[in-house]
């Protein structure tokens, strides 16, 4: 029967892992569970990169930057354990190398006696779904007892559930990363995308839709969500966002969006403005999680400038990722053609295999895909975009 304080080792250790608290926190609770004195927690990419130190008890940066750059390569109770295959359990240092050899070893003598005190491990080496390794070592002092089978059973118990946790932290990681590039690809666009919560609250603006908004010239950022600055306008621009989230009138309705135009104060041309689902399978009853996507388009702006990322996301020939930007800012073929120096029909067969490469069957489930694809952030799921 697992103790208080194991239970809520446990516990805090899918905290840690969800970012509800911290790792430095949860570290000491697993050094004082093994009566320990100094710990490294530490995760390593299978390509070699920079270690990733997860949690460390003891050790200063002077320390961990001296082991990395001088003492690693030299750690026999790694190169012990690798070396006999100790992997996926607990191992003590006796067993990775004798005490005799480790005693006059370089990296006792010069480092691990001198400046950290460490002589006795109980640790392990993980390996991760996603091909990382842990390394997890928990030290005592020469002055201290070794450890006993009972600490490496209740390691065991523990490692199962410390290695889910960096599963699950590694994952997050991920998305975290991957949604940082969205957003950066999202700044890199011209064409305003702003991302909606279920509420209607603003959860992140690009570049240009933050401009827009500061121009404060018939759309703004007011009352906590997106507001047009003319009555009949913000009603129907308010009707498409509840749609867009599912939570207009009818909610058996799948979400839906649409177009609609905003008037501006100044007497430029009024902003188009494309109101979409974040996709038909996303999970959008989570308050604060992107769940509807407004894009805005200014008639005068130009609808080429940027498509780049349209061509990295779905192999589109320069010409196809500039014609869905444009059709995306309301142009119209013809208009394109001229813009372009095309044909009609050479526009024409450039839309045809747009659609193809995207997989859409007209020229506003092209725009809504192509478009929710960049903006798709961790939270939401892409899925099917119906026209």
């Amino acid at each position: 029967m697992p103790s208080v304080g194991e239970r809520k080792l446990v516990a805090d250790l899918y905290d840690a892992a969800l970012g509800h608290r911290a790792w430095g926190e949860v570290g000491p609770q697993l050094v004082r569970f093994l009566d320990g004195h100094t710990l490294m927690l530490s995760v390593h990419n299978p390509l070699g990169q920079a270690v990733d130190l997860v949690s460390t008890l003891g050790m200063t940066a002077e320390d961990l930057r001296q082991y990395s750059e001088h003492y690693a390569r030299h750690d026999l109770w790694a190169l012990g354990a690798v070396e006999k295959r100790l992997f996926e359990r607990p191992v003590t240092g006796a067993e990775a190398v004798d005490y005799r050899v480790l005693e006059r070893s370089l990296i006792y003598n010069e480092y691990l006696r001198p400046k950290l005190d460490m002589h006795y491990l109980l640790g392990a080496l993980l390996t991760l779904d996603s091909g990382h390794s842990v390394v997890l070592g928990i030290h005592r002092p020469r002055g201290a007892a070794d450890y006993t089978p009972d600490d490496v059973r209740r390691l065991g118990r523990i490692l199962p559930h410390l290695r889910r946790a960096l599963e699950v932290r590694q994952r997050l990681k991920r998305e975290t990363q991957a949604g940082r590039a969205t957003l950066a690809v999202l700044d890199r666009l011209k064409l305003g995308v702003l991302l909606l919560a279920p509420t209607g609250a603003l959860v992140h603006a690009n570049a240009a839709a933050d401009a827009v908004l500061r121009a404060d010239d018939g759309l703004t950022h007011a009352r906590g969500s997106l507001r047009a600055g003319k009555a009949d306008d913000d009603r129907r621009l308010q009707a498409l966002i509840a749609g867009a989230a599912g939570l207009g009138p009818d909610s058996a309705t799948p979400p839906s969006g649409g177009h609609l135009r905003i008037s501006r104060p100044s007497g430029h041309p009024a902003y188009a403005v494309m109101v979409a689902p974040m996709g038909a399978d996303s999970d959008i009853a989570a308050a604060g999680q992107p769940a509807v996507l407004v894009f805005i388009a200014d008639p005068q702006a130009r609808p080429d400038t940027d498509p780049a990322a349209l061509m990295a996301l779905f192999d589109l020939t320069p010409a196809e990722a500039r014609l869905v930007l444009a059709l995306a800012n309301g142009v119209t073929l013809p208009a394109f053609a001229s813009q372009a120096g095309l044909s009609y029909n050479t526009v024409r067969t450039l839309l045809a295999r747009a659609m193809a490469r995207t997989q859409t069957s007209s020229q506003l489930e092209l725009s809504r895909r192509v478009l929710s694809s960049i903006a798709n952030v961790p939270g939401a799921r892409m899925g099917g975009l119906s026209s």
